[in-house]
């Protein structure tokens, strides 16, 4: 298995505050050392990161949008855009406005 870097953006249905943020970071995936979440200002946007072992770039775009599923069950709102990377390539995944 490889290791990849898994992506993610998404919206919120309402703007969160850094403690907001915080407490996502607190319930998604606790265990996770790699996870981080961090939101941008004035655009309404959070982005999470984290490591992952798959087989293949598609295996691990397949456990990025399992993530972005979680994170939107503890913070509904759109999930805008799932990456995948590797040490050579990587696969994107957008939503379609």
């Amino acid at each position: 298995m490889d290791t990849f870097t898994l992506f993610l953006v998404l919206r919120a249905e309402r703007p969160l505050d850094d403690a907001a943020v915080d407490a996502l970071g607190a319930v998604l995936r606790p265990g996770d050392d790699d996870l981080r979440i961090w939101r941008e200002d004035g655009r309404g946007l959070i982005r999470v990161s984290t490591e992952c072992a798959a087989e293949d770039l598609d295996a691990a775009l397949e456990l990025g949008h399992d993530l972005g599923s979680e994170a939107l069950a503890a913070c509904p709102g759109a999930l805008l855009e799932v990456s995948a990377l590797g040490d050579e390539d990587s696969l994107v995944w957008r939503s379609v406005p």
